[in-house]
C-alpha cells in the first residue's frame, strides 16, 4: 500500500511538472502569460523520491526540476527586496488625505521607490460594467525633497506633484487622460497632511 501511494504522488507530481513546462510554450504560442503552479509539483516529487530508499538521498532534486518551483526559487531574493524596500524601516515620507469618503494615503521610500493606496467608503463606480471600486494600489518612483516631491511611473506617463503651500501639501496631477468616463483614480486637488 505504501509503495502505491508513493507511486500515485510521484505520477501526480510529474503531471504537475510537465503542466508547469508546459506552460512556457503555452504563453508563447497563445501570446500572453501562463502561470505554472508554484511548489506542488516540487513538493510532490520530493515525497515521491523520498519514499523510495534508491532514490531518497535525490529527493531535494523534485525542487529543481519542477519549474514552477524552481522559478519561484530564483525569485525569493527578488520578492525579498521588494518587500524590505516597501517596510516601515525604509519610509521616508507619509501623506493622508481623507475627504469625500475617499482616503489616499501616499508613502515614499528610500531608493525612489512610492506607495499609493487609495480607498472608497461607500464603493465608487469604476467602468462601463457597473464595477465598483474599494480600493486601489499603485507602485512608482519619487524625487525631490524640500517641500516638493515628483511621483511618477505609478500609472503611464502620470505625473503626480506633491507641493508645499503655506504648510499645507497640495497635490498636482499632470498627464492624466481628460476622456477617461470614470475618474475616481485621480490624484490631483487632493489637501495632504504630512504624517512622518
Amino acid at each position: 500500500m505504501n509503495t502505491i501511494l508513493v507511486i500515485l504522488i510521484l505520477g501526480i507530481g510529474g503531471i504537475i511538472v510537465v503542466f508547469n513546462w508546459y506552460s512556457i510554450f503555452a504563453s508563447h504560442r497563445l501570446n500572453r502569460h501562463v502561470s505554472a503552479v508554484p511548489i506542488l509539483g516540487g513538493l510532490l516529487l520530493f515525497f515521491g523520491l523520498l519514499g523510495f530508499e534508491q532514490t531518497s538521498s535525490y529527493a531535494w532534486a523534485g525542487f529543481f526540476i519542477d519549474y514552477g518551483t524552481l522559478i519561484l526559487l530564483i525569485a525569493i531574493p527578488t520578492i525579498v527586496r521588494e518587500i524590505w524596500s516597501t517596510s516601515s524601516f525604509n519610509q521616508l515620507h507619509r501623506f493622508v488625505s481623507d475627504a469625500n469618503g475617499r482616503r489616499d494615503d501616499i508613502r515614499l521610500f528610500k531608493r525612489g521607490k512610492c506607495t499609493i493606496e487609495t480607498s472608497y467608503d461607500p464603493p465608487v463606480p469604476s467602468n462601463e460594467h457597473g464595477a465598483l471600486a474599494v480600493s486601489q494600489s499603485r507602485v512608482g518612483s519619487w524625487r525631490g525633497g524640500g517641500g516638493r516631491f515628483y511621483l511618477e511611473k505609478y500609472a503611464g506617463d502620470r505625473i503626480l506633484k506633491i507641493v508645499n503651500q503655506d504648510g499645507e501639501y497640495i497635490t498636482e496631477e499632470e498627464n492624466y487622460p481628460e476622456t477617461n468616463e470614470f475618474q475616481h483614480d485621480r490624484l490631483g486637488k487632493l489637501s495632504l497632511k504630512q504624517i512622518t
